[in-house]
């Protein structure tokens, strides 16, 4: 007789047991001789007093299990979810109802046996799997890098379902309408595009339920696919779809079970759960790359602005320069000019861009406009010279806007040019009202040849000028409107009768309190200069 070796009787009950039951029973009956035989007709445990053979035969003879009273023994087979594991073999003086149950007791042992076994190996199954699934979030939870995640996938996939056909799509995660790509695959090529083309309609509405799903391809479309296992890849309860999972298998091959759908779909969510990192980490990356880019941008561009502003008989110098988020290209700049100790240059002015290399551009047209202004030219010419050295020399696509002035801090006369600066204000003492220092101008650096137009102008005593870039006129309160200038001219009209320093406070103050709590869209760049008003002669003649 034939068993299942899963449920044979030295699997689900122990020998020693079984000898101290039979021997416990057949004491209740003098003469009576009991025995467990296995499926092959061999004594298990119990009395060896029948021929294997011969148990054999009789278990042949039993119809659909009943007991069997021969002359020379009682036999009631034992059976296991439909299995033969064994028989229940008496000597004749046993009495039927006596084995009736003992055979009762005997199936509960063995049932109660294998329901234990079950137990253990669900146990066991549940343990490898958790097992599994911990390895599978150690092996892709490492990778952090995106190139490496669908490589990494379909090694894990590969090992966990053994399938003929693996391939492992995502899409760009830039673009989330983006199309999905197979990055790597493991199988015949042609056997792949078949299997990503049947699958890919269905991967939306699977990603809706969080579920994998095994496609069965119609049998009249000729192509050699049994079964397609899909997993989309996404993170529960998350909208994304990152990817997908897609597992094939060949005629002849063993179907998919739930149990695979279900461990391929652990894999498909630790690789969304990768995705994911891996997007932050790069995230983070270029969060530090651009720290550090403005923190070098910003020791340069602070290398750049003068240690202190000028310190002249007559005259008074206020300046601040307060950065924005990013790194820009303000600058201000005070140096006296060769030949007259009472000349000094002035400077303004702005590049265009943001970072490192709006700040490199700075430090250059810095060194390039100074350098001419010290050879004795005029403002207009200062400029025109600096953009056509900037032009040959510089391989960059930015330029600058830039106000540059000479100023004899003897005679109060301004010289000016102007490179598509924001006009600098002129406050006249003697009657309270501004006016822009304007002129003709464009802007350094775009074009190979420019013309400016120079002026002149003489700063009386109790004047002042104040000199800005972008960043204070277009500073912005929280509903988005600009200080302006007209703002930026009443505040000073508003504080003509106090010190350059006090001017600068004033003109600080006003546009914190016009921003209020919205941020810096640009750095805050600013200088006064004021001619001292002349005090009259305590003892005049």
């Amino acid at each position: 007789m034939a068993g299942s070796e899963a449920l044979a009787l030295h699997r689900v009950i122990d020998r020693r047991k079984a000898e101290e039951l039979l021997h416990a029973f057949a004491g209740l009956h003098s003469g009576m001789a009991l025995a467990l035989a296995r499926p092959n007709g061999k004594i298990f445990a119990g009395a060896e007093l029948w021929r294997p053979e011969s148990i054999v035969a009789h278990v042949l003879a039993s119809t659909e299990g009943q007991p069997i009273h021969a002359p020379d023994m009682h036999l009631y087979p034992l059976r296991l979810d439909g299995h033969l594991v064994g028989a229940l073999v008496a000597s004749v003086q046993a009495p039927p109802s006596a084995l009736d149950t003992l055979h009762r007791v005997l199936r509960l042992i063995l049932s109660d046996a294998r329901d234990r076994r079950q137990l253990a190996s669900e146990t066991l199954e549940r343990y490898n799997e958790i097992n599994l699934l911990y390895q599978l979030g150690a092996t892709i939870g490492s990778v952090l890098d995106l190139a490496d995640i669908a490589p990494t996938v379909l090694k894990e996939a590969l090992v966990a379902s053994h399938a003929s056909l693996t391939a492992v799509l995502l899409r760009d995660p830039a673009d989330p309408d983006a199309e999905l790509v197979v990055l790597a695959s493991q199988g015949n090529g042609h056997h792949i595009e078949n299997m990503v083309a049947l699958a890919n309609p269905r991967l939306p509405a699977l990603a809706e339920t969080d579920e994998a799903d095994i496609l069965m391809p119609d049998p009249d479309e000729g192509l050699p696919l049994e079964a397609i296992l899909c997993a989309p890849m996404k993170m529960k309860g998350v909208d994304i779809l990152r990817g997908a999972i897609l597992l094939g298998r060949l005629p002849g091959e063993p179907m998919f079970t739930a149990g695979d759908g279900k461990l391929v779909m652990a894999i498909a969510r630790q690789a969304a759960i990768a995705v994911e990192r891996a997007l932050y980490f790069q995230r983070e990356i270029e969060r530090q790359r651009l720290e550090e880019e403005l923190a070098v941008g910003r020791r340069i561009q602070l290398s750049l602005l003068p240690a202190a502003v000028p310190q002249i008989a007559g005259w008074e110098f206020a300046a601040i320069y307060e950065a924005a988020g990013q790194v820009g290209g303000d600058l201000y700049d005070f140096f006296e000019l060769p030949g007259d100790k009472h000349r000094l240059g002035l400077v303004i002015a702005d590049v265009t861009g943001k970072g490192i290399p709006a700040a490199l551009f700075m430090a250059f047209s810095r060194t390039v406009l100074r350098s001419v202004s010290m050879t004795g030219k005029n403002p207009a010419e200062v400029l025109q010279t600096t953009n056509r050295l900037i032009i040959n020399e510089s391989r960059s696509e930015l330029f600058l806007t830039a106000f540059y002035a000479t100023l004899e801090t003897g005679s109060g006369e301004l010289a000016y040019a102007n490179g598509g600066h924001g006009w600098p204000l002129w406050l006249h003492a003697s009657t309270g009202r501004c006016e822009d220092l304007a002129a003709r101008s464009f802007v350094i650096g775009a074009v190979n040849e420019i013309t400016l137009e120079e002026r002149e102008v003489q700063i009386e005593p109790g004047d002042l000028l104040v000199f800005t870039t972008d960043g204070v006129t277009e500073s912005k309160n929280v509903v988005g409107e600009m200080f302006g200038e007209e703002r930026l001219r009443a505040v000073v009209e508003a504080n003509m009768r106090g010190s350059a320093d006090a001017m600068l406070r004033a003109i600080v103050e006003a546009v914190r309190a016009f921003v209020g709590e919205a941020p810096l869209d640009d750095d805050f760049t600013l200088y006064v200069v004021k001619r001292q008003a002349q005090q009259p002669d305590p003892n005049p003649s």
